[in-house]
This record gives C-alpha cells, structure tokens and sequence, in this order.
C-alpha cells in the first residue's frame, strides 16, 4: 500500500489507473492521483455536483492508501474543484467542469512572434536559498540552494517585463546567459533540455511596484503592476520552474479563450430531453 507523499508515475488522462500503471516512484501518488481526477473533472468525465467515490473506494481502485487518497483531495478542495458535504461525501463544484482552458494568449512569447522588436537582458544567474513560495513549488527544503534567473524584457526598445525564474540546479544550471538572450525558457527547457512540459499554472493579480521593480520597468515606486505567479510541470508532474513576472500594467494585456466541455453539453442535452 502506498503512504502519502510516496513517489508514484505519469498522471492519468482518465480511465481506469492503479498503482502498476506508476512507475516513476520520484512522483508523489497523491499528486499523480489529484493529476487523473482533474482531468477527469476539467474532461467533462466527472460532472458539477456528481458524487466521488469514496475514500475507500478510491484507495481500492488506485491501489493506494487513505491517507494518500484524502490528501489528494484535499488538493482539490482548495483548488475549488471539489466540495464536501458532511456526512454525505466529496461533490464537484459547479464551476469545476464548464469550462476548459484551451488557448491562453498574451503572453511575451506571443507579442514577441507577432512583429514587435523584443530584447531581453539577462541581470543575474546565481545560486541562492529557496524562499519558502519557490520550494513549495519545486518541493525542496526552504533554503536549498536553487539556481535563480533574472530578466528583463523590453518590446520595441521600453521596458515590457521583469522575470524571475527558480530552478533546482539539475536544470538551472544546464542554461547559459547566451540562449536566454535568443530563446525564451519554456523553449529551452523543451527544445535544448528535452523536457515533455504539462500542467503550467498562473496566478495573476495587481501589487505595488517595489524600487527594484519600479527602477526596472520605469515606473513610479508603488505604483501598480501586473504580477504573475506561474508554476511548470512536466507530464509526468515533476516540478520544473517556479517563476515571479512583472509587468508594466500600461502594456500587457492578459486574455483566456474558454470552451465549454463537449461531453458537458451532450450530458446536459440529454437530461433536458
């Protein structure tokens, strides 16, 4: 039987799993289980307000303990794709599975395909203590030394973007000051380090500029920026980069395409028939 916080294998995409399907034990089973039930719950498998199996259902079917079950649903919980009702079970949210996120836009790397004049200079690459958001990312102690990226980008010759990313060295120190001039880090990690890149989530929210932040992007100190906290995995859910983005509110525009699930609105058609 698996303990919480065992390494397990790749994250399912729907149907049936058990533990023989997860051979990479450096993977947590929790995370690689919480991985198959959002993407059963975001696939449309698994409908708003449908009842989980149980506990112990789901520990028999996966193969896996109790403890590793509730902590993965617990992840969910939080998450907001799943709900408790006591006493009678774990139901998923409504906003859960009607939509689908299947195009996000606006990024740099598009403004920098899509005729404007991009430059990116690279202020530090160092080794430094992990702050305590950064390691739980990459899950590593606080204060292990992690390799750390500093940038900023500029579009048409004025500041665009201050980016720091947080690697584990194992990575980090695989990338040269050189390429990031000419590539952007999604690319290297990809193209040059060969890593299959999955689940990549942002946060994204307005903060007041600090004196680094405003002297790099050119505004006023306390004046407000766009924020971005982003985390990349792989496929197989290993944790690749933690990344804090600043930018210049005045010129980034941050847009999500949503579609709602096929299988939502055949299921839903149905049932008004």
């Amino acid at each position: 039987m698996g303990k919480a916080g065992e390494g397990g294998g790749r994250e399912g995409r729907g149907g049936r799993q058990s533990a023989s399907t997860f051979p990479n034990r450096s993977i947590p089973l929790y995370y690689q289980l919480e991985n198959i039930l959002r993407s059963k719950i975001e696939g449309g498998e698994v409908l708003p307000n449908h009842k989980l199996p149980t506990e112990q259902e789901l520990s028999r079917e996966y193969k896996i303990s109790r403890a590793t079950v509730r902590q993965a649903l617990a992840a969910l919980v939080s998450e907001g794709l799943l709900y408790r009702k006591q006493g009678k079970g774990t139901f998923v949210t409504e906003k859960a599975a009607q939509t689908k996120s299947v195009k996000l836009t606006g990024f740099t790397e598009d403004l920098f395909t899509e005729g404007h004049r991009a430059d990116v200079r690279v202020l530090e690459i160092k080794s430094v203590p992990a702050p305590e958001r950064v390691a739980t990312v990459l899950r590593v102690p606080r204060g292990e030394e992690i390799v750390r990226f500093k940038r900023l980008r500029a579009v048409d010759g004025a500041p665009f973007s201050y980016v720091i990313n947080y690697m584990v060295p194992e990575i980090g120190q695989k990338i040269t000051e050189k390429e990031l001039q000419h590539h952007t880090m999604l690319h290297l990690l990809e193209e040059k380090l060969g890593i299959p890149l999955g689940t990549i989530r942002h946060s994204v929210e307005s903060v007041k500029a600090d004196v680094e932040v405003a002297s790099l992007l050119g505004v006023s100190v306390f004046e407000p920026v766009l924020y971005m906290e982003t985390s990349v995995y792989s496929v197989e859910g290993r944790a690749i980069e933690a990344v804090d983005t600043y930018f210049r509110s005045d010129r980034y525009r941050y847009t999500v395409e949503l579609i709602r699930s096929q299988q939502l609105r055949k299921d839903r058609g149905k049932r008004t028939r």
